[in-house]
């Protein structure tokens, strides 16, 4: 729902539980373009102590779409970086279920992520790589899959241009292999090869979410259930990250190797080294 906090908050829940009394499997979340996890949890079902609640299941996630840009492009710190990724998630125990929330790297209100991102592909992966296996119903921009760029200047049509292709008379079609560029259909790939996975990843669809102190811009979390578990490895930082597993033995205790989502190739823990700006997207093995 569209510019949830303007409207009339109590007419919001009359019609919210009207929707769902009809349609009881209904998903709805509201836009609220707002910068903490308070505010944003305030106007969703959420754990606080204030005098009015909304009903609403869930909201745009704001606060964690600046985190992940701010994890991007930021040098890590202890406040600064993939640190903010990791404090802004800290704060989930503010939301009923955040899992509820909509999650995403732009929008048509916002700067395409791939220009944000200074037309890095690596980092873009890695955004790609949180996008899809973060908590939350992942939005993924048109175009975002195929590398389209720009900032909202001078107007917000930068960033609502057409998709290329489709229509008689178009120079170029995106929407095939052919009209791609080598680059193009890299990240397409990329997108749709993790996208496929998670339709059928019970870990990152309904799984719990585990997350570890960032160290030294290596950001490590899980996405696991009683069947699955899948790491995500991300080095934000300048040198090559070599972890101590041991760390992790919450959630990697009795794995013994790995499958790359991404390439399908099979690893060894041992000695996981993970590269400056590489992330991993691991399906644990026993």
């Amino acid at each position: 729902v569209d510019t949830w906090f303007y409207s009339d908050a109590p007419f919001l829940n009359r019609i919210n539980d009207a929707l769902l009394k009809e349609f009881p499997k209904l998903t709805v979340f509201g836009e609220a373009w707002v910068q903490t996890t308070f505010n944003s949890a305030y106007f969703t079902q959420n754990n606080l102590n204030v005098p009015f609640r909304h009903n609403v299941q869930g909201v745009t996630d704001f606060p964690l779409f600046g985190a992940m840009l701010d994890g991007l492009n930021q040098p890590f710190g202890w406040n600064e970086g993939v640190s903010k990724l990791y404090s802004t998630l800290s704060q989930d125990a503010l939301y009923k279920d955040p899992t509820r929330n909509c999650i995403f790297l732009d929008n048509h209100d916002l700067d395409r992520v791939y220009s944000v991102l200074g037309e890095d592909l690596s980092k873009y992966k890695m955004a790609i790589d949180w996008l899809l296996t973060l908590r939350g119903i992942p939005q993924l921009y048109y175009g975002t899959e195929i590398l389209m760029k720009n900032f909202k200047n001078p107007t917000d049509a930068e960033v609502r241009r057409d998709f290329p292709g489709g229509w008689t008379g178009d120079s170029t079609d995106k929407f095939t292999r052919a009209g791609r560029t080598a680059q193009e259909q890299e990240a397409f790939e990329y997108v749709s090869t993790l996208a496929t996975f998670r339709k059928t990843s019970g870990a990152i669809g309904s799984g719990k979410l585990m997350q570890y102190v960032p160290d030294n811009g290596l950001y490590v979390y899980f996405r696991y259930n009683d069947k699955q578990t899948v790491a995500v490895f991300s080095n934000t930082g300048t040198s090559v990250a070599r972890p101590d597993l041991a760390r992790f033995v919450e959630r990697m205790k009795g794995f013994a190797s790995a499958r790359n989502i991404h390439t399908g190739q099979v690893i060894p823990l041992e000695g996981l080294e993970i590269q400056p700006k590489q992330s991993l997207v691991l399906e644990l093995l026993r």
